[in-house]
């Protein structure tokens, strides 16, 4: 590992150190779980709060500790940029309501990409914390993807992941969101009506960056929503991949992080019968 180095990095040293920052971002939110808290309105549908605030901080100064003029993109603080080819995505807090109403499910996530100029960010190393479900998940390219997680009466299990082997959509169980929902009411709502009666479930969990790990994990044999960010999809996106599923958009093209309005995640059997029911 080398510090401000622009040569190509390992990606296992760039997991270890998303691996460091995720892990202490989540010890600072696990701090405000359940507590009352100074929540502030962002938007119709989005909220923040010191605490996310603060796990981005941290994140921040765990990764100067080890790269120094890597680029950043993260929700709050935005993208800061560097002349590095190396850029960090930074989600201090995805599932933000849940985290704010006692609801478990929300995860922190950090992902390491590679940018060349003209081409799509290329991800290297990502990982992700749900505290307080106990569960983590980190991939490095060529490297698999894998969960760690405390399962009770059994103790700490590591295992690597696959996705699910379902095609059938009437077996499917599809995780969706709901971003901003009050300004994209018809947008959304389309697609969702769709492939509802087509289906065997739809979740809608409200966190991106968990549903990917679950369609990587094959808990869920597909993901699909508008709107996403690249900080809430960098991680998810190598996990899917490094676990042999397949992410494009809802239209069917190659998804692009910074770039593509939807995303479409599944395992590759299901994929294009997913694709299909959006037609």
């Amino acid at each position: 590992m080398s510090l401000g180095s622009t040569a190509m990095e390992n990606p296992q040293n760039l997991l270890d150190v998303a691996l460091e920052a995720a892990r202490a971002g989540a010890a600072h939110l696990v701090e405000g779980y359940g507590r009352v808290l100074d929540v502030k309105q962002k938007g119709p549908n989005e909220v923040v709060t010191q605490y996310k605030i603060g796990v981005e901080e941290i994140i921040h100064k765990t990764i100067n500790k080890y790269y120094l003029g890597h680029s950043f993109l993260a929700e709050e603080g935005g993208l800061k940029e560097a002349k590095s080819p190396y850029r960090w995505y930074i989600d201090p807090l995805d599932g933000t309501i849940n985290y704010t109403r006692g609801h478990p499910f929300f995860a922190i996530s950090v992902a390491c990409c590679f940018i060349i100029p003209g081409r799509p960010p290329r991800p290297l190393a990502g990982a992700l914390v749900a505290p307080v479900l106990r569960e983590s998940y980190w991939a490095a390219e060529g490297g698999g993807a894998f969960r760690g997680q405390e399962i009770p009466g059994r103790g700490y299990v590591e295992e690597k992941l696959k996705v699910s082997n379902v095609s059938n959509s009437p077996e499917a169980l599809v995780c969706t969101g709901i971003p901003d929902f009050v300004k994209r009411t018809e947008r959304v709502m389309a697609p969702i009506g769709k492939i509802m009666p087509k289906i065997k479930t739809l979740r809608r969990d409200g966190a991106a960056a968990l549903d990917m790990a679950y369609v990587a994990s094959g808990r869920a044999d597909g993901y699909f929503e508008i709107g996403t960010k690249a900080w809430d999809l960098a991680t998810g996106l190598l996990l899917v991949f490094e676990a042999g599923g397949k992410v494009t958009d809802m239209a069917g093209a190659p998804y692009e992080l910074e770039k593509s309005e939807s995303v479409l995640a599944a395992n590759p059997l299901f994929h294009p019968n997913m694709l299909k029911l959006f037609a």
